[in-house]
Formats: structure tokens, sequence, C-alpha cells
């Protein structure tokens, strides 16, 4: 899913240089977050972010025009929605400013955003239930798993990846079928010598997934 105008938030404002740091952390405070985005007042082009534990190291009636900015965490308008949630986990921020090429604003990615754009991408509100298979770090393929999947007359609704820790584990990979019983599913897999761990259901896949997006993105109860 690539990020248009219509998953993007205009009812946040970014900062000017004309905001004082009173302003700011007072204002950082009612938004609940640690970083902010600055524009030039004229331009409406991204020059860079502040953060509060900066802030409160400075005179309270300074003006942020006056003072050293970071670097922003930015989001490009047009990339994929993967993206956004790594910048967010990454950078552990709320708010995600998006701009276009020239680092023009062109407003927020919020966090509820992301995550019911993951949602709807995941099938998490579709019926159905799950079936996960190991697969070797050397011989990660879902190509011949997808295949022998639909000859059994399953429809895949949503797949989830689970990373090995450690060089020595597998990877584990969790599908979301349109069948109430993946016992056939699942014998077709095992004939293919795949381990297989089938789980019924589908709150099961929705409370697996909502945990991993939770997960992915661990600032969301900060």
């Amino acid at each position: 899913m690539l990020v248009n105008n219509s998953l993007i938030t205009s009812d946040e404002k970014p900062l000017t240089g004309t905001h004082t740091v009173e302003e700011v952390v007072k204002e950082m405070q009612e938004r609940e977050v640690t970083t902010l985005p600055v524009v030039n007042k004229a331009t409406q082009k991204l020059i860079g972010q502040v953060s509060l534990s900066y802030l409160e190291q400075q005179d309270s009636d300074q003006l942020l025009s006056d003072l050293e900015l970071d670097e922003a965490v930015k989001f490009y308008i047009g990339q994929h929605i993967f993206e956004a949630a790594r910048l967010m986990l990454q950078y552990e921020v709320r708010l995600l400013p998006v701009v276009d090429q020239e680092w023009t604003f062109q407003g927020f990615m919020m966090k509820q955003q992301v995550l019911e754009s993951l949602s709807r991408m995941l099938n998490l509100a579709e019926y159905g239930s799950v079936i996960t298979v190991e697969l070797d770090r050397i011989n990660f393929s879902l190509s011949e798993i997808v295949q022998l999947i639909e000859t059994e007359d399953a429809k895949i609704l949503g797949v989830t990846v689970e990373r090995p820790d450690q060089n020595d584990q597998q990877f584990e990979v969790s599908f979301k079928l349109n069948v109430k019983d993946v016992s056939r599913v699942a014998a077709a897999l095992r004939r293919y010598d795949y381990s297989v761990i089938t789980q019924s259901g589908s709150t099961v896949f929705g409370e697996d997934l909502e945990e991993r997006a939770d997960e992915l993105l661990n600032y969301i109860d900060m």
C-alpha cells in the first residue's frame, strides 16, 4: 500500500521558527510526544526537528529559529506503508511528517492510521483459519508452499513472517486461509516434508497479527 493524501492528516500542524521553547514544550506535553518537526513558515519546507529533552535545557523564551535543529525523520509521500511503520519503530515517533520530493510538508502519518492500514492489508477482519510452516533460513521460499495451498482449494488471506533470533533457528511463516479446516492443507505440506504447526480459527490469527503489529510498532503505548 503506497501512502497518498487520503492516508495523511492535516489536522496536526508542524512547528515553525516563530514558536518559543515554552510553547513547544507545552505542545509536546499535550500531544504526548517527545519530538516534533519544524518547517519554514513561508515555504512550508521541512527544515528539521526538535526533541523535548533538548528544549528542556534551553531558556523558555528562546525562539526555535535561534536553536540548532536535528535532522528530521521524514516520510516521502508515495512510499509504502511498511516504510512508515519501520521509521516509527526505529525512531520511536508517534507523528511522522510526510513530505514531497522537495521536502514540502504535506501532513502527518499517525500511529492509528498505520495500524489501521496494516489491519486492512492483513485481512484481520476476515474469517479464516491459520497454518504455520517452519522454513530453513537457507531454503526460504514461499512459491512452492503457495502452490500446494492453492491445490487444496484454499486461498491465502494474509501472511506473516517471524524472523529467527539466532542463525540456527528457522523462520515461522503463518498463513491465514479462507477455509475452516486446514487439515488437508497441512497433510499436503507434510507430504513435501514441511514442518507444519496448525491452529484453527480466525481469532488465533487475528491475535497473532495484532501481537506482531504491536512488536512492529512498540511505541504505541509510549
